[in-house]
């Protein structure tokens, strides 16, 4: 029986399921590109779906051209300034799109509901649209609760050697990977360093000295809101000249990145995932 597509439909569904995969994959990896590159993202997995109206290409071909697609949208989207970043946004991509076929597959199986065309890797699914939204959001919402699950991980061995410069004071400190640090600056979305008052003594504005020290500050000071477990807290914050960041596999420097000083003794700096794997503030501010 001949099967009728409505390409319309077959775009518009795409795109929105498109959408929704990458907040699950940006949630997975704790990314967050500017919405215009989301948008970018879908359309381009919405043509992706046309796929589906070339004749058939076997499997082997299918799954090729369905990594090419899956690539462009990835570099589209998040914009890796490494080869071995894309590849890892590429395989999250691929996780959550299981994750998405797996549940396609089960409504697939429920009385009433059937595919009715799947060829070349793309899909043509006979859901309602209710039904098709619901099953997006609820594999959205697994792969922000494996998000929250793997973000949480102890990252303690990811250390770095830091050098601030801010005028002509600079000084040397370590730093680790801290995933559970979400502080951003409200206004801008940049990820902050924090560190605490000793080891930044050296390089931080004297406005900040007086601030702790309950004095009047005569300068503009800039206080970002923080909340830790057991309080909240006001943390002043300024833009050291450059911080140099070395480690294992990663050297970068950061023009005017953004600092927090913190008055409770920490071993070392605490450095936000983001400054390294978030493509928008890293073409911003670091200059690899």
């Amino acid at each position: 029986m001949t099967q009728i597509i409505y390409i319309d439909v077959l775009i518009l569904l795409n795109i929105i399921i498109t959408f929704l995969l990458l907040l699950g994959t940006s949630s997975l990896l704790s990314l967050s590109p500017k919405p215009v590159r989301y948008l970018a993202g879908s359309l381009l997995g919405g043509a992706s779906s046309l796929v589906i109206l070339a004749p058939e290409m076997g499997f082997v071909l299918s799954l090729v051209t369905k990594l090419l697609f899956s690539v462009v949208i990835v570099v589209s989207v998040y914009n890796p300034k490494r080869l071995r970043a894309a590849l890892k946004e590429t395989a999250y991509f691929f996780v959550v799109s299981f994750i998405f076929a797996g549940m396609m597959m089960f409504a697939a199986s429920l009385p009433g509901v059937h595919l009715v065309q799947y060829r070349n890797g793309a899909a043509y699914i006979n859901l309602s649209f209710f039904s098709l939204i619901s099953a997006c959001v609820i594999c959205y919402a697994v792969t922000f609760i494996l998000g929250r699950l793997t973000s949480h991980k102890p990252s303690g061995d990811i250390k770095f050697d830091v050098l601030i410069v801010n005028g002509s004071h600079s000084v040397r400190t370590q730093a680790i990977l801290d995933t559970g640090n979400s502080l951003t600056d409200p206004f801008t979305g940049e990820s902050v360093i924090v560190g605490d008052d000793v080891t930044l003594g050296r390089v931080m504005p004297s406005e900040i000295v007086r601030y702790y020290n309950n004095e009047d500050v005569s300068g503009a000071l800039r206080l970002l809101p923080c909340k830790t477990v057991s309080s909240d807290a006001l943390l002043p914050c300024f833009r050291p000249d450059c911080v140099e960041i070395t480690g294992e596999n990663t050297s970068c420097i950061l023009r005017k990145p953004l600092v927090a000083v913190s008055r409770q003794p920490l071993d070392c700096l605490i450095v936000p995932p983001m400054l390294f794997e978030n493509s928008e503030r890293r073409k911003k501010n670091v200059k690899a």
